[in-house]
């Protein structure tokens, strides 16, 4: 009898194998799936469009700041009344009613200019007017030189603010809140992708413990094959009876919806997992998928306090908040700066020039026919306030609201990690009672094995044991899972995840790069 219990332990690592009719075996590596997630998610492929779009709105806050040219061309075409000086001037004797009354005014002005404004505040113009100008006094006036005259102007304007506007500060406010906005969401992305490690992480866990149960389930049914076969020989013997050997049969079948089920379960943990990393399922069954890694331990945890400590001080999320905080300050600046009054300097220098034709106006101009200088100022205060004063109400608002979600949130880390670590604490405890446990199961199943190969026991007890044993067996890959889930949540709560499952911040920027590409 004892032969044939050494035959059933052996059949145990048979069995699994050949009831899944796999023709040939994949490791699946978590370090590999791991990658495969952060290349291949597409939760990750979105975060980094935005991320791009982010980019692009800090080089569209930055073309405010970029040279521009401003054209403009106009016709005007008037005919009004004229007074008696005009008549004087034109030399007109005309009695009022008759046509000569009527003063014609035709001018063709154009303008083109190139603007920038700069960090400071300060705008600068440099443009040019070139003007038509044809009317009836130039027309028929003896002293009229010009007929029509051309006339142009090249100058150079400057406008500094010096209240609203002022100041780098006030000018890139935009700019420094699109520039947080690209962190910030670099920093979402991060986020998204140590999410989705761990996730990947869990749900590899999840596999490797549905593997295990398969091969548990495996051996019950392995062991209840050996009892059935070991009752016919009894029965054939004259040994046993035959409603031991129906009971073992019995035994065997439910064993084997067991098994099945475990299979299906193994099957629907692989594609949960496939289903993070974008892979489609083996729909012909062909291949074998095994885990080639095991679950984690807890001995290389740091101690709570410094687990709290290190997860505030590093968390991607207070580094988030930390920037919206930053965003705030921004915003109530800009806010401040808005219910100032238009103050500007304003200063302009040119040279003028007069001809009877467009190149001779400019020519003139060039040699300084005539010149301007000027130098003002330009006052404007709204007189109701209240718009400003409730824009920097709600700046200051949002602001306090960033500073609220900034100190929750390092609450929140303490609290993850505290409530993770007590589940790893809890597993601990569970894996050494179900270990125990497991250990006088398996003492009370060959207590139970030996009596009844002397022919002194119960075969029913010895099921029964083996029951109990298969219970512990799955209780210990149970508990075992949990440690690792609990661990997992310890690396995420304390914001050392990448750290420890061996992702680099290359390779999370690697793989983001690499999904961006395959979309293109």
């Amino acid at each position: 009898m004892k032969s044939l219990l050494i035959v059933s332990i052996i059949a145990l690592h048979i069995y699994p194998v050949t009831t899944a009719k796999a023709e040939t075996t994949e490791l699946i590596s978590l370090s590999t799936t791991l990658r495969n997630a952060l290349r291949q998610n597409p939760d990750l492929k979105s975060q980094r469009e935005g991320i791009e779009i982010r980019r692009a709105q800090v080089r569209g806050e930055l073309l405010d700041f970029e040279w521009g040219i401003e054209a403009l061309a106009r016709y005007e075409d008037r005919s009004k009344p004229q007074n008696t000086r005009e008549f004087v001037a034109v030399g007109s004797i005309s009695l009022p009613g008759d046509d000569e009354r009527i003063f014609v005014d035709e001018n063709l002005t154009s303008r083109i200019g190139l603007t920038k404004k700069y960090t400071t505040g300060t705008v600068v113009e440099l443009g040019s007017r070139y003007s038509r100008l044809e009317n009836t006094l130039n027309r028929t006036s003896s002293s009229s030189l010009y007929s029509p005259e051309y006339e142009t102007f090249t100058g150079l304007t400057l406008t500094q603010p010096l209240l609203r506007g002022f100041g780098r500060s006030a000018n890139l406010a935009g700019v420094d809140i699109a520039r947080h906005e690209v962190t910030s969401q670099e920093l979402l992305t991060r986020l998204q992708a140590m999410n989705i490690v761990a996730e990947v992480a869990s749900s590899y866990i999840d596999v490797v413990a549905a593997d295990r149960l398969l091969s548990v389930r495996g051996r019950n049914v392995a062991l209840a094959e050996q009892m059935l076969e070991q009752n016919r020989e009894l029965l054939e013997s004259k040994e046993g009876l035959e409603a031991d050997v129906v009971a073992a049969e019995l035994v065997l079948y439910q064993r084997q919806d067991q098994y099945i089920n475990a299979a299906v379960d193994k099957i629907a943990r692989i594609n949960a997992l496939f289903a993070l990393i974008d892979r489609g399922p083996d729909l012909d069954r062909k291949t074998r998928l095994k885990p080639s890694n095991g679950f984690f331990s807890a001995s290389s945890l740091k101690d709570k306090r410094e687990l709290i400590s290190y997860g505030q001080d590093q968390r991607l999320d207070v580094a988030y908040y930390e920037g919206r905080v930053e965003i705030g300050k921004i915003i109530v600046l800009r806010a401040r700066d808005s219910t100032k009054p238009e103050l500007n300097l304003t200063g302009t220098a040119g040279v003028y020039g007069l001809s009877d034709d467009g190149n001779g106006a400019y020519q003139e101009a060039a040699d300084a026919q005539g010149t301007e200088w000027s130098v003002g100022f330009n006052f404007k205060m709204p007189l109701g306030r209240e718009k400003n004063t409730a824009a920097i109400d709600e700046a200051l608002a949002q602001l306090r609201q960033a500073e609220i979600d900034l100190s929750k949130t390092k609450l929140k880390i303490s609290l993850e990690v505290d409530t993770a670590w007590s589940r790893v604490d809890a597993a601990r405890k569970r894996i050494a009672a179900s270990k125990k446990a497991n250990q006088l199961a398996r003492k009370r199943v060959q207590q139970e094995q030996d009596l009844f190969d002397e022919g002194e026991g119960d075969f029913y007890r010895v099921i029964e044991q083996q029951e109990i044993l298969a219970d512990t067996d799955e209780k210990v890959v149970l508990t075992q899972a949990a440690l690792s889930k609990s661990v997992i949540s310890v690396w995420l709560a304390s914001g050392q995840i990448f750290d420890r499952l061996g992702i680099s911040d290359k390779d999370v920027e690697v793989a983001l790069m690499l999904a961006n590409q395959e979309d293109n």
